[in-house]
């Protein structure tokens, strides 16, 4: 009888492990990996996969895509349940009848889609331009508050905002190449909301000696 038995069911798999004197190490590149060790006992193993083999192509600046990559792989893959992967699966439709699938071409970001019980993507595959804008524009909004929060605690008055450019896109795995952009990106938002009387500046706390 064979060690495992798949139900390839796109969201669950059925894994049998028989008992075994050593430890029962599996790895299915389809399914994600596990490794089971069970005090040699018969287990049973129920994986619900939270991704597909599908993706949607959309078109990011190009620093926004090495931030996404950066962070989320290649292609970007969400984490389960999270925001990002609910937002994906509202917009999916059933690919219509002679709609041509994304292919992978220059300056396109890839996408995984998330599995959902709801919405098998064997079935609901199909993003439309204005979807593919919506997932481009929710990357952009993350990387946006990322870049602000994180840039702002590294600046001060008296600190060199290229600098920081160039620390920050170290960080963030961007290309140096980018760091006048996203320092003009950061200066820019900080004056607008400046001239609205919101002030983004870090100042360095002076202590003074009192005297008595």
């Amino acid at each position: 009888m064979p060690l495992l038995q798949n139900d390839r069911n796109f969201g669950r798999n059925y894994i049998r492990l028989r008992k075994e004197k050593h430890q029962a190490k599996l790895d299915f590149s389809c399914f994600g990996w596990i490794i089971c060790q069970k005090n040699d006992y018969l287990c049973t193993i129920f994986t619900i996969l939270s991704m597909s083999k599908f993706v949607v192509y959309i078109e990011l600046k190009p620093f926004i895509a090495q931030w996404a990559v950066h962070h989320f792989g290649s292609p970007v893959e969400f984490p389960p349940q999270s925001v990002g992967n609910a937002r994906i699966i509202a917009i999916l439709k059933k690919r219509p009848d002679g709609a041509v699938p994304d292919v992978e071409r220059d300056g396109l970001t890839p996408v995984r889609i998330p599995y959902s019980k709801q919405k098998d993507p064997e079935s609901w595959n199909y993003v439309t331009p204005s979807g593919k804008r919506f997932i481009a524009e929710y990357i952009e909004a993350l990387f946006k508050d990322n870049l602000y929060k994180e840039f702002n605690e590294m600046c001060s008055e008296d600190s060199k905002l290229q600098t920081a450019a160039y620390t920050w896109c170290e960080m963030h795995g961007i290309d140096i190449d980018y760091a006048d952009t996203i320092r003009q990106r950061f200066y820019r938002e900080r004056e607008r909301l400046l001239s609205c009387g919101v002030d983004l500046r870090k100042r360095n706390r002076i202590k003074t000696d009192k005297k008595g």
